[in-house]
């Protein structure tokens, strides 16, 4: 059995700054399809129909009570929205070497200070609202997602492109 993909390291960016030391852990957003039940007249059981995604999310914990951070969480963030992207090296058995970097944007929702005390790092959890996520290993574009733009590519396919041509744009 081969061992590859073991992430190493990780640094998380927020607005195009990097957060180098201070990120001590993150969430990726999660894809999940959205489903709905359906049974149809005549059909033995019920089945699932896929109805796109869930709401894309990402989460980060940072071992600074960051101000750049903090200031994301206003309320009015723009048209476009706010960049963060995680960069990982990742390695593994054979001296395999990877890169990971997934690339979103979005706003900020939640910033939690947690609790403090005296002579203990001042902890900061930041939790983000995505319309775009961009995953890419090794520099291959493994899914983008971007709900504003229409862009749907997974494994370098485009299978959304018959759904915008439909819709004229």
């Amino acid at each position: 059995m081969q061992l590859d993909y073991i992430l190493q390291a990780f640094t998380v960016f927020a607005d195009g700054y990097g957060k180098a030391g201070s990120g001590e852990k993150c969430n990726l957003p999660k894809v999940k399809k959205k489903t709905e039940e359906f049974r149809g007249g005549g059909m033995l059981a019920p089945r699932r129909v896929s109805l796109g995604y869930e709401a894309f999310e990402f989460e980060a914990d940072l071992s600074a009570f960051d101000p750049q951070v903090l200031a994301l969480a206003g309320l009015y963030t723009g048209a476009k929205g706010v960049g963060f992207s995680v960069r990982g090296y990742l390695d593994g058995d054979q001296n395999s070497e990877h890169t990971a970097i997934c690339q979103m944007r979005g706003e900020v929702i939640e910033c939690d200070a947690g609790s403090w005390e005296a002579g203990k790092k001042a902890m900061l959890k930041f939790r983000t609202a995505l319309d775009m996520v961009k995953l890419t290993m090794d520099g291959v574009v493994i899914w983008e997602i971007d709900i504003e733009s229409g862009v749907y590519s997974v494994g370098g396919s485009d299978p959304y492109a018959r759904v915008r041509a439909a819709l004229g744009y």
